[in-house]
């Protein structure tokens, strides 16, 4: 049922819709100065990003003006559309002019009859999302044309309407984009603490006596300290290997689940366990992965096994898990770094045994893992704050662009 006063409509009597040109890649430019070309691989959910960005020549800028594109834009990916972390659908800022539109990608503006602000919210709607995963052609890659966004069916409202709409939600976005902020802020803040720290260079107060920690810390092996092993995987093709009593951890776990580890996606059997190498790790394992996403790691809440990707680490006595456990997350960007730049891209039980780590008395570790648990903490309530606002706008866009809940404009406005 269309709500009164609004209409049942499509995107192509409302909006104003290019495709890019088809520059040629042999004219592309290196220099830095040049114009920059809006590719579909510059365009990631809500943001433009211009690494490895193509150019071209700027004194041929000029005459390309019907590819200029303007702040409040919106482009789309004509090719791969849709990907895992979303739409492949951003507005244009200031920031990412002067550019121009490239060949399949479709820049967008709105007509008259549309109000440019809510373009916004229909490109962030689940709806639009949904329908162009539909749409979207199952060929290697999946591609939509200008026709099919044009396509786009959508219940209207007046112009006024269209405005109040905009201005609600767009005050939930503002929202959502400070909490956002929020929470890069307190991972630089915690990455900072723990620079500080784990290093000694910043030391906390003893509450035995009121005054900042004082000695030296003792530089070890981590092999010396710890007891480690990596796990072993089952004979797939054997189903009396799964579905057991025993979670077994894998890489995607970790991924899934952050600091603790207490459900996992597949368990094995007794049996699995006799026939792999996989070992039991008792409860507070720290698990450190030495493949694919090396350097994730957690701790085990109950007793698992893993994969042979993920080590279990098990602290001896003037070693505490948690603190461990930080250690380690601390040094995962020098270990990508060092696999990026080396020809080693996995880690082995041998080499992790070679780390050398500092280590302060077990008071002082559990002081800094406390320090660090709290920062933790912030963010993770920073997070929840933020899954709770995006649901909660969700569910008012439901409403606000069906028509099912109407705002109320005021007369000079309807007029």
């Amino acid at each position: 049922m269309v709500p009164n006063g609004w209409e049942f409509t499509t995107f192509e009597h409302h909006i104003d819709l290019l495709s890019g040109f088809a520059f040629k890649s042999a004219q592309y430019t290196e220099n830095s100065d040049d114009i920059r070309l809006l590719r579909g691989d510059n365009i990631a959910p809500n943001t433009l990003r211009w690494d490895g960005v193509k150019t071209w020549d700027k004194h041929q800028y000029a005459e390309l003006q019907k590819y200029h594109l303007r702040e409040n834009d919106f482009v789309i990916a004509m090719d791969r559309t849709w990907v895992s972390s979303g739409l492949k659908v951003a507005e244009v800022t200031k920031n990412d002019l002067p550019c121009l539109l490239v060949q399949r990608v479709a820049r967008i503006r709105s007509l008259p009859t549309l109000e440019q602000s809510l373009l916004r919210q229909y490109f962030s709607s689940h709806r639009f999302e949904q329908y162009v995963k539909g749409v979207q052609t199952e060929t290697a890659v999946p591609h939509i044309s200008s026709k099919q966004i044009k396509e786009f069916p959508l219940l209207l409202p007046p112009l006024p309407e269209q405005r109040k709409i905009a201005q609600i939600l767009s005050t939930w976005d503002r929202g959502i984009t400070t909490t956002e902020k929020l929470i890069d802020a307190s991972k630089q803040q915690k990455k900072a603490l723990m620079q500080q720290l784990l290093t000694g260079k910043k030391r906390l107060v003893d509450p035995k006596t009121g005054k900042a920690f004082e000695g030296e810390w003792e530089e070890v092996k981590l092999g010396d300290v710890t007891a480690m092993n990596s796990g072993g995987t089952p004979k797939s093709s054997v189903s009396e290997y799964y579905d057991g009593i025993h979670p077994w951890v894998s890489i995607a776990d970790m991924t899934k689940h952050g600091k603790w580890i207490s459900k996992t996606e597949k368990s094995l059997t007794d049996a699995g366990l006799a026939n792999s190498s996989a070992r039991l790790y008792p409860k507070g394992t720290v698990l450190y992965a030495m493949y694919a996403s090396i350097g994730e790691c957690s701790i085990s809440t109950v007793e698992l096994c893993s994969s042979q990707a993920i080590l279990g680490i098990r602290p001896k006595d003037n070693l505490i898990n948690i603190y461990l456990y930080y250690y380690l997350v601390n040094l995962k960007g020098k270990i990508i770094l060092t696999g990026q730049q080396g020809t080693q891209s996995n880690l082995n039980a041998g080499m992790v045994k070679g780390f050398t780590i500092k280590l302060p008395t077990v008071v002082e570790q559990e002081k800094i893992a406390s320090v660090l648990t709290a920062a933790d903490k912030e963010i993770e309530l920073l997070n929840a704050k933020l899954a709770h606002l995006k649901q909660e706008k969700k569910a008012l866009m439901q409403q606000l662009l069906t028509g099912k809940r109407r705002v109320k404009v005021a007369e000079t406005e309807a007029a």
